[in-house]
């Protein structure tokens, strides 16, 4: 048996210095102070320090939890993460992970449907980029599928739409296929269907309105044009056709523009 000579407090708050026969023996939480109710000149044998020492990794670990908790909402694997960087052991982190639960601090099912909450007002993203988000966090399948019910077909499509819009502006000196193409990708990037994407190109880009299709295709006709201008003629339109095409135009607006061209450079 060993006798506590002394109990000081630490630097760290909440954190006292055991003595055991007059030399430091171990640190402990006031949590674990006030549950084993230690005090001086107690004895305690081996087994009932080791018990102290354990219940004492624990406060250690949870006040590590608890205090990344305090900033956001987390998963299970995201707090586990964060006691593995402070060199916690695994058996303590399910401990503490089952405290925690209990006590309904972390929530995987909880944690999605709120990041699925904010994803459609903050900085919107469709489903798939949300599902891969919330595996890599380490959430179900089965918790992800419940969280993504709430995300309703029609609200996929409103706010697909207000991103199309958004990036409609972007390209709208491009061909109505260019402008598309790209503002499809780039609502697939978001993780939105394909199906979704172009349901909802569709209805913002109506062709782009015949006269800035016209307008776009010749400032980059004119450009091209130039570009070849030391070219033979049947090279400077062959290579100014390419150059249109490449960018999506069709073929009859294509010849339209060139025709002009030609009328231009005669004169």
């Amino acid at each position: 048996m060993k006798k506590i000579t002394k109990i000081s407090i630490q630097k760290k708050a909440g954190r006292y210095n055991i003595d055991l026969d007059n030399q430091f023996a171990f640190g402990v939480a006031e949590s674990v102070l006030i549950k084993f109710g230690l005090a001086k000149g107690r004895e305690l044998d081996e087994e009932l320090i080791a018990e102290i020492k354990h219940n004492d990794s624990i406060a250690k670990a949870l006040s590590i939890a608890l205090n990344f908790l305090s900033h956001s909402l987390h998963t299970v694997k995201q707090v586990k993460q964060k006691m593995s960087e402070k060199e916690v052991s695994e058996s303590i982190q399910d401990e503490v992970v089952a405290q925690l639960y209990e006590q309904k601090y972390i929530d995987d099912l909880n944690y999605a449907q709120h990041y699925v909450s904010t994803k459609k007002i903050i900085s919107p993203k469709g489903p798939n980029v949300i599902k891969m988000d919330l595996k890599q966090a380490g959430v179900s399948d089965d918790d992800i599928e419940t969280a993504l019910s709430d995300y309703a077909h029609e609200e996929q499509i409103e706010i697909a739409e207000k991103l199309a819009l958004k990036s409609a502006n972007t390209y709208k000196r491009e061909s109505t296929r260019a402008k598309k193409q790209k503002i499809v990708q780039a609502l697939a990037t978001k993780g939105f269907s394909f199906d979704i994407a172009e349901t909802v190109v569709d209805r913002v880009i109506t062709e782009n309105d015949d006269d800035i299709e016209l307008e776009n295709i010749k400032r980059q006709a004119e450009k091209s044009w130039q570009r070849y201008r030391n070219e033979l003629p049947s090279q400077r339109i062959y290579k100014t056709k390419n150059s249109l095409y490449a960018k999506g135009y069709n073929a009859e607006l294509i010849n339209v523009v060139i025709r002009e061209l030609e009328v231009s450079a005669d004169d």
